[in-house]
């Protein structure tokens, strides 16, 4: 049966997306998953009927990507989408993509998991989507639940026609023509160790919430900001030990830190809406102890997540996108043009990011049959590493993906945080190829 989408034909990739689409490849397919374990078994039946419903609230999240002959775009998906069997390695490409939605559903066991390719949506509409997927599941069951409690997840009321403003370009919106590009960054020390092609290593440390905030709050620092100073050190830590004494200058230990826009900037968009901090340290100047990068990268953020700046991103990236010199290049040139600047202002520029979706709610009564959330960040081969960061109720949990042979990164980061007092439970897929 086809998939009846009655509100667009096609949707135009936002700014973020127009890049996305033509620099995701295997090394770097820009697929990201949210997963929630429950506490009893996942029901398959009930499980495509909240799905199907689901979907047709979201359409624009269930669409594929195509090129045009000057930019790609999206189309609506042309079968109605239905839960599929958990697969052995998370967020990677597969063959005949193409033909398939850029949102998925995948349950095994207890867990449902969703995994979105970034030309559709942020990790914030991401998580909206999941938590819409896991009300329509319950309602599903035919489970009682608070109808005014589960009406609304943040700003979508999943009884309401999408609108519009849903699948709105925000940079757009918010893009001034009168304000100058940001200034160059330097290059970045990427992480050393071979790259694993068809593998990716996913480490979750599960961490008490309250002592890791107290923490932060003793540093005077957010919960990002000191988790991002912990991972600078570890990242300093395989540094040192890599470059022999005399070589250890010159490098910029940089991590990428994603920042939600809609904090800064009124939208309702569900599709992307983020840019970057870019914290650092110097380590020409010598081994930084664990307090004074945190002193650092805490004036680096305060500084970096202003409304000023970012308006300098946007001015960079909706303006390249808008130059009409580019607007008419056939796309094959385009996308050869975007990969070049994506190894310019990406690739390069950044040893890491971290990503943190902070705190997962749910209506009392969803939340009551929920044991935990995950999120795991894109694999990437040319950072080997990322970090993606939430809590649920009491606990935190950090995961590091990887697609470096060894795991010197995880065990330096979960390792420091241990040496800071915190209770760390780790756990790995490294050994066993199944998800856990």
């Amino acid at each position: 049966m086809a998939f009846d989408t009655e509100h667009e034909s096609y949707w135009r990739p936002d700014n973020s997306a127009v890049f996305t689409a033509a620099v995701s490849s295997r090394e770097g397919p820009f697929i990201f998953r949210l997963s929630c374990e429950l506490k009893e078994p996942v029901d398959a039946d009930a499980l495509a009927v909240a799905l199907s419903r689901a979907a047709r609230r979201f359409p624009y999240l269930f669409v594929r990507l195509r090129q045009g002959v000057f930019w790609h775009y999206f189309e609506p998906a042309p079968a109605e989408p239905m839960p599929e069997r958990e697969r052995n390695v998370p967020c990677q490409a597969e063959g005949g993509d193409r033909w398939r939605p850029l949102c998925r559903v995948y349950a095994r066991g207890r867990n449902i998991a969703c995994e979105f390719h970034h030309a559709i949506t942020d990790g914030t509409g991401g998580m909206v989507f999941l938590r819409v997927l896991l009300i329509e599941y319950f309602v599903a069951l035919g489970a009682r639940l608070d109808p005014e409690g589960i009406r609304a997840v943040d700003f979508i009321d999943r009884k309401a026609e999408p609108d519009p403003e849903e699948w709105e370009d925000s940079y757009r919106k918010y893009f001034r023509r009168d304000i100058p590009p940001p200034e160059k960054i330097p290059k970045a020390w990427l992480l050393p160790g071979r790259r694993m092609r068809r593998d990716y290593r996913v480490t979750l440390g599960s961490i008490p919430l309250e002592p890791a905030l107290e923490l932060a709050r003793a540093r005077k620092a957010s919960l990002t900001e000191w988790l991002t100073a912990c991972y600078l050190a570890a990242m300093q830590e395989v540094y040192l030990a890599e470059r022999p004494a005399g070589r250890r200058r010159g490098k910029l230990i940089t991590i990428q830190v994603p920042v939600n826009l809609r904090k800064l900037y009124p939208s309702r968009t569900m599709r992307n809406f983020f840019l970057f901090a870019a914290p650092y340290i110097d380590m020409r100047l010598g081994e930084w102890e664990l307090a004074d990068i945190v002193e650092r990268v805490h004036h680096q953020m305060k500084l970096g997540i202003t409304k000023m700046e970012f308006y300098r991103q946007l001015r960079r990236n909706v303006g390249g996108e808008l130059n009409p010199l580019g607007r008419g290049v056939f796309l094959p040139l385009k996308n050869l043009a975007l990969r070049a600047m994506n190894r310019r202002l990406n690739l390069e520029l950044y040893s890491g990011s971290l990503s943190n979706l902070t705190a997962v709610a749910l209506p009392p009564d969803v939340a009551a049959r929920v044991e935990r959330f995950l999120f795991f960040p894109p694999s990437n081969q040319a950072t080997g590493a990322n970090v993606g960061v939430l809590s649920w109720q009491e606990r935190l949990y950090v995961t590091v993906g990887s697609t470096i042979a060894d795991n010197r990164v995880e065990r330096a980061f979960f390792s420091l945080l241990a040496r800071e007092g915190l209770e760390v439970t780790v756990d790995s897929n490294a050994e066993a190829r199944e998800p856990w």
